[in-house]
């Protein structure tokens, strides 16, 4: 059994100074919220608790014993504030945390781990993880859905557990390697299959997506795709030819990107279990984690002028003020395709 503590971040991620916008912004439906522990919730979000609470206890569902009003929370924003919705989404993943074919690791799946199918690596500037599925290979050599989500559920609860810290880091970054894959033999079935996965087991957790080597014919088509999934899903997702690799240190360190990614990594060949890329130096252990904040800062945050210490997120806000009023325009159309149960729309994606 492996002891995946080594991944903790080192005790300097308390330094990490959230804009309030990242943090939160919107009304109502239209609410958007990336950090959900140690903050104060409006009316409208506790109202919301209250009543998916009501409707867990009608519906009986048994929730895990560590289970809080911030992952209720969650569920209302995954089920975009509609409580049937949220029920639906909450009893799929109740269902997936008691289904042993997803919590213990087999070692079909480890194989998968192994030969770099899905596999994390590196942090950004602000300690997100990032984690890496490589869509062409899985397209090509035609994988065993169950087993490559047994494996996706392995990262994803290493990277919940060892490598977020609650109140400062909640979300990850995922890199998609689409390996120049034509808009035909795009696996877009198995990119709809671990999106949906992602966003009912890790919800509300995605900052960031590339999709990397996309072919021209899959760019050009994003253009008709953009038009009918949420402005905020839209702005999360970004395509980056080879040529444009370098765009990935905007937000990643290039010594936590491999060279085959622009970055300056030797290319990993051992992929499993993943590779601490910092030294742990003052490590916060789960007391600490709650009870203090320390004042010295490591290289690493001394690296980061204040400026760009504050939360990246590629001029959010200045997308989310002019993209409002697109927003309304299409909201008809969201409406349309969540009621022909479309998987590319809201804000579902992770």
């Amino acid at each position: 059994m492996i002891d995946f503590s080594y991944l903790r971040p080192p005790a300097d991620v308390y330094q990490i100074k959230h804009d309030p916008f990242y943090i939160k912004h919107g009304e109502g439906k239209n609410h958007v919220r990336k950090i959900f522990f140690h903050q104060e919730f409006d009316d409208y979000e506790k109202q919301k608790i209250k009543e998916l609470v009501a409707s867990i206890q009608q519906h009986k569902l048994a929730l895990p014993p560590d289970w809080c009003q911030e992952l209720t929370l969650k569920y209302c924003y995954s089920g975009g504030f509609e409580i049937s919705k949220c029920i639906q989404r909450l009893q799929k993943h109740l269902e997936w945390i008691n289904d042993d074919n997803y919590q213990v690791l087999s070692p079909e799946a480890e194989q998968y781990l192994k030969q770099g199918y899905i596999y994390q690596f590196g942090r950004d500037h602000q300690y997100r993880p990032v984690v890496y599925i490589q869509l062409h290979m899985i397209s090509k050599n035609k994988l065993h859905v169950p087993t490559l989500l047994n494996a996706a559920t392995a990262i994803g609860n290493i990277v919940t557990k060892f490598m977020y810290t609650r109140g400062y880091v909640e979300n990850w970054i995922v890199i998609l390697d689409s390996g120049g894959s034509g808009l035909f033999d795009f696996p877009f079935s198995t990119l709809s299959m671990i999106n949906e996965f992602f966003s009912i087991n890790y919800t509300s957790s995605l900052h960031k997506m590339f999709i990397l080597n996309p072919s021209f014919f899959f760019n050009s088509s994003w253009k008709l795709i953009e038009k009918i999934i949420h402005p905020e899903t839209a702005a999360k997702i970004n395509f980056l030819k080879a040529s444009d690799f370098y765009k990935l240190q905007e937000l990643i360190p290039a010594e936590e990107i491999e060279i085959k990614y622009g970055g300056q990594h030797p290319n990993l060949v051992n992929f499993w279990p993943p590779i601490n890329t910092k030294a742990q130096n003052n490590q916060p252990n789960d007391e600490f984690q709650y009870n203090q904040r320390p004042q010295t800062l490591t290289k690493r945050t001394q690296s980061v002028k204040e400026s760009e210490y504050f939360s990246i997120d590629n001029n959010s806000k200045e997308f989310y003020n002019n993209s409002k009023m697109k927003e309304y325009r299409i909201h008809e159309q969201f409406q349309e395709i969540d009621q022909q149960n479309s998987k590319c729309c809201s804000c579902k994606i992770m």
